[in-house]
């Protein structure tokens, strides 16, 4: 449960960002700033970070893909079960969320 709080946590911080972010910037959408956000995080993050913002950008509809990379050192760092439950029930919700058009066409942030 603790991690889903912080997956929770994550979701509302990087929202509440976005959207101020939007109010002081005109040309941006909340949509590519909340990607470049969440990218941003995961990109910095440690392999913990990343698979807590990952499961966040899933739970919010956020089309991020991850490098090869990212999947080897989610299963070889030692991570504790629920961090891989974790991974690869975003990876499943991130997977089923993509539609034929939006894979084409989404970027790989990270």
């Amino acid at each position: 449960m603790d991690l889903l709080q912080e997956v929770r946590q994550i979701s509302r911080q990087v929202q509440r960002s976005a959207r101020q972010s939007v109010r002081s910037a005109d040309e941006s959408s909340y949509d590519d700033v909340l990607l470049a956000m969440l990218s941003d995080r995961i990109r910095s993050g440690d392999a913990r970070m990343r698979i807590v913002c990952y499961a966040s950008a899933a739970e919010l509809g956020v089309p991020v893909q991850l490098q090869s990379e990212h999947y080897r050192q989610a299963m070889n760092d030692g991570l504790s079960v629920p961090l891989r439950v974790l991974f690869w029930t975003a990876n499943r919700r991130m997977q089923a969320g993509r539609r034929p058009y939006q894979q084409a066409s989404a970027l790989s942030w990270i």
